[in-house]
């Protein structure tokens, strides 16, 4: 289970101001960067961002509906508090994640009913028609080639099961989590630096991209649900340590900075958490999307 950071896409397509930050030459992939940010990421996920993410597990799991008797294939499936779920509620659970720490973490948690791996949802190491769901928390935004994870999925999936996943919308720039934080990026961040091309992280909460995508994958009946997710407050400097500890993408525009920049950023972030705790807020909102298809009974399409 992973996290959405609010910086995401093509630098080419960001606004904000430029400062004198040097530019970094990129030598690693995304994908690359992801691994290594959520290997940094396992030990502090459980306290940073597991907060918020579990809040969407509960709607997940009933999206599928009865979870006895059912194998279940859950795509970066981080510290394994999904997996714990659906097999306190009877299935059986395949978690896959390219992070070690996460994937050690998860079989900690789940010691019986659930097994995990490393690897690459775009890749995956299983035989066809092997799993009656699917289902990813806010992986979508990290996946390098979402496309085909979309179709790995369609391959190992059984035709008619289902596919759920959440992703993250649009933030809205003055009333929520991401959109506070993307506001304080794009004032005062310098965002012609070099960052490794990636997917605009929103990407799959757009339907005009989304249900083609799932249409070319052979999924069908195409449902969405929003949510009303909460980020918790735990002191003023909560999206400061979200930045440095629970987000990949963020942080990689983050360190691209001059120290005096990350200064700023970190000082303009702290002020805007200021004023919900002292109007005794607990939580900042922060709105998902829950997204749920069926493979059709054919399963995945020739192309």
């Amino acid at each position: 289970m992973v996290i959405h950071d609010p910086i995401g896409g093509s630098r080419h397509h960001r606004r904000g101001i430029a400062c004198n930050a040097p530019t970094v030459t990129n030598q690693k992939t995304f994908a690359q960067y992801e691994q290594e940010g959520w290997q940094r990421n396992a030990a502090t996920y459980n306290t940073i961002d597991l907060p918020t993410t579990r809040q969407v597990v509960g709607p997940i799991l009933k999206s599928i509906g009865d979870l006895k008797g059912l194998h279940i294939l859950e795509l970066a499936s981080g510290t394994g508090y999904l997996a714990q779920q659906a097999v306190a509620q009877g299935a059986t659970v395949t978690g896959i994640d390219i992070s070690p720490k996460m994937v050690d973490l998860a079989q900690q948690r789940v010691s019986a009913g659930a097994k995990f791996l490393v690897g690459d949802a775009a890749d995956l190491p299983f035989k066809a028609n092997q799993f009656d769901a699917v289902v990813c928390s806010f992986g979508f935004p990290h996946f390098a080639a979402p496309q085909k994870v979309l179709q790995e999925t369609a391959q190992v999936l059984k035709p008619g099961s289902v596919l759920t996943f959440t992703v993250w919308p649009d933030p809205e720039p003055d009333n929520n989590f991401f959109g506070l934080i993307q506001n304080v990026c794009q004032t005062y961040a310098n965002l012609d630096v070099d960052l490794p091309p990636a997917p605009p992280s929103n990407a799959l909460a757009d339907s005009a991209i989304r249900d083609p995508m799932l249409d070319k994958a052979g999924f069908r009946e195409i449902s969405t649900r929003e949510l009303d997710l909460q980020w918790p407050l735990q002191g003023p400097k909560t999206m400061v340590e979200f930045i440095l500890k629970g987000s990949v993408r963020t942080r990689m525009l983050y360190e691209r900075q001059t120290p005096e920049i990350q200064a700023q950023i970190r000082d303009a972030l702290i002020a805007e958490t200021v004023p919900y705790i002292q109007s005794r807020q607990a939580s900042i909102a922060c709105p998902g999307l829950l997204v749920r298809g069926y493979l059709g009974k054919q399963g995945m399409p020739k192309h």
